[in-house]
């Protein structure tokens, strides 16, 4: 008797005889977040309520983190405001992998305008 062996390596080795395996699951796209987009609604729902003046009551709402509270706030207050302006509304996929949220955090953490403005520009450039 002759039965036919169907093998897939993978995390682990799938092994079947006689059926053929289901066709691999296919992954999901990646969804690539505009990290001042968020940073700039995050500050306009602060600003629209009195009642929400403190972080706590605004990142409870939010259900987010302090952390990434403090970033995406730190990355809208302290970029340059015409870059800000320029990335509110940014579709561009290759721009918004170069422009992600960690790079934008490494951006805003230098100490002068200038600098800033040297690193966007040198990250534009490439």
């Amino acid at each position: 008797m002759v039965v036919k062996i169907y093998t897939r390596r993978g995390r682990k080795q799938l092994i079947r005889f006689g059926d053929p395996l289901p066709e691999k699951p296919q992954r999901a796209k990646r969804i690539i977040k505009n990290t001042i987009y968020e940073g700039l609604k995050i500050q306009a729902f602060i600003n629209s309520d009195p009642e929400r003046i403190t972080w706590a009551k605004t990142r409870k709402e939010l259900n987010i983190s302090e952390a990434k509270l403090a970033h995406l706030l730190k990355i809208v207050n302290t970029l340059p405001s015409d870059f800000v302006a320029d990335m509110k509304s940014c579709t561009n996929e290759a721009k918004l992998k170069i422009f992600n949220g960690r790079r934008l955090l490494q951006i805003s953490r230098l100490k002068t305008e200038k600098e800033r403005r040297n690193e966007i520009t040198r990250l534009l450039s490439k």
